[in-house]
């Protein structure tokens, strides 16, 4: 209320203040002492009484509109309808007190025409200027009222500002100078109309930098707010604190950054369940347009790792718990294998297919799944209530591409490699060490001292043996 008040002392001040000068410069002032004093004595008796009674019907109003602010509840249709109109209003009431006085002036001064014409100036530009004050020192009010509300659609803004700071700044200037030789039979003199002139273009200049200003820095905080969703940050939200073209450009700005968050959840959930390397090969069209292709044939290592003894603890334990031990096992499982560079194809129940060399490129794949398959044992140990698991490792020659559908599709490798590393898992249960890699897995990393020869040993399904390497460790002990 007080802030309120202080603009309508500032607009009623600046306007006499103003349009005193482009009187005294137009006309020729009286100086009929009686006169000046009576007019001064109306006048403070006339505004005393406007603020008398304008007063209360500010506190009543301004009660009203602004209640939900301090309940700290949305405001109902109503009472946002009335805020946004609070400028207007204020601005209306300024204006009727403003005719008041023209007439009240006239009717006491013995040249009404040019006393009404010069209160009716000063009316204007006070109502001018309190409405642009008004409407910047309730934007925050109007970016509380307008949270969640639909803006108009015909709704225009910038045009009628920008024709107030017309009318203020060139409109009212050059009126009067125009209604000068109507109502006085001084001709104005080139020192008056130069005076004149300069004060036209500084005060011209000044409403419409105003003018600017309020339209230029809705629009520099939706610059900003679109830099920073260029450096990536989507937390950005520009107030809506107009019912315009301005309100509705903010709007679209959150709405665009809203929908980019959205993109960005989902992009972030497709990626934990798909793995990051194949969201990677989507993102840059892989998918639209590898599908349907025969693939890419590379090599690459297959990891597997299984637990041991799933079937029978699943039988022991609730549903609860058994979730529970997968989502331990795999928290290491993923965290081993991120480590090396590895990718998660896919969990089956309670197994890993974990792809090293694809679908990126990695020399090293060999090394790097061997080292995962060493660090796997030690960092299930250390995990309370887990079961131990088996782990095998082969390297060869895949096909790696999209399969399935275009409505359902996913990445992975088909190959011989995989049903020979998926063998080697299951072996692997019955090792001491709990980890078998094929002869080439073992050759292609260099031939860690960490792998010994376990032999040729049988696969189901297959007519030959297969050479093997398994962990010199023995399993790890759980603590």
């Amino acid at each position: 209320m007080a802030g309120v008040v202080r603009l309508q002392v500032v607009a009623n001040g600046v306007g006499v203040v103003v349009v005193g000068i482009f009187v005294r410069l137009l006309f020729v002032v009286g100086t009929d002492r009686h006169q000046n004093e009576l007019n001064l004595a109306v006048f403070s008796i006339y505004f005393g009484a406007n603020l008398l009674v304008a007063l209360p019907m500010n506190v009543m109003l301004l009660h009203r509109a602004m209640n939900w602010v301090r309940e700290e509840v949305a405001p109902t249709p109503r009472q946002r309808l009335l805020v946004m109109w609070l400028p207007g209003i204020e601005s209306l009431a300024a204006g009727v007190s403003w005719i008041g006085a023209a007439v009240l002036f006239g009717v006491l001064n013995v040249d009404a025409t040019r006393t009404s014409i010069a209160v009716a100036l000063a009316g204007m530009v006070t109502c001018t200027v309190l409405y642009l004050l008004l409407e910047g020192h309730f934007r925050p009010v109007f970016a509380l009222a307008l949270v969640d509300a639909d803006l108009p659609e015909g709704r225009r803004d910038v045009l009628p500002r920008l024709m107030l700071a017309w009318l203020l700044g060139s409109g009212v200037p050059f009126g009067a100078i125009g209604l000068a030789p109507l109502v006085s039979n001084q001709r104005l003199d080139s020192g008056r109309l130069a005076w004149l002139a300069l004060l036209g273009v500084v005060g011209g200049g000044v409403v419409m930098g105003a003018a600017a200003m309020s339209v230029a820095r809705p629009l520099n905080r939706v610059r900003l707010a679109l830099r920073q969703v260029e450096q990536g940050d989507l937390d950005v939200h520009v107030p809506v604190d107009d019912l315009g073209e301005l309100g509705r450009l903010a709007e679209g700005v959150n709405d665009l950054v809203a929908g980019l968050r959205e993109r960005e959840e989902l992009r972030d959930m497709f990626g934990r369940q798909v793995g990051q390397a194949a969201l990677a090969a989507v993102g840059t069209g892989g998918a639209a347009d590898d599908f349907g292709n025969d693939g890419e044939r590379r090599t690459v290592t297959v990891l597997f790792v299984d637990l041991k003894g799933y079937t029978t603890y699943s039988e022991g334990h609730t549903p609860e718990q058994v979730v529970a031990l997968l989502n331990r096992f795999f928290r290491v499982v993923v965290a081993v294998v991120n480590r090396e560079g590895g990718w998660i194809n896919k969990f089956e129940g309670d197994a890993a297919m974990c792809l090293f060399g694809a679908p990126q490129d990695d020399p090293d794949h060999a090394a790097r799944a061997l080292r995962a398959a060493v660090a796997l044992p030690r960092e299930l140990a250390r995990v309370d209530d887990m079961l131990p698991a088996g782990i095998g490792v082969a390297t060869g020659e895949v096909l790696a591409g999209f399969v399935g559908t275009p409505e359902r599709f996913e990445y992975t490798v088909i190959g011989d490699v995989v049903n020979l590393a998926s063998r080697f898992c299951e072996l692997a249960k019955e090792q001491r060490s709990g980890a078998l890699a094929t002869a080439d897995t073992v050759l292609d990393a260099g031939e860690p001292e960490e792998w010994t020869s376990a032999g040729r040993i049988r696969i189901r399904g297959r007519s030959q043996r297969a050479q093997a390497f398994t962990l010199v460790t023995p399993r790890f002990r759980r603590g």
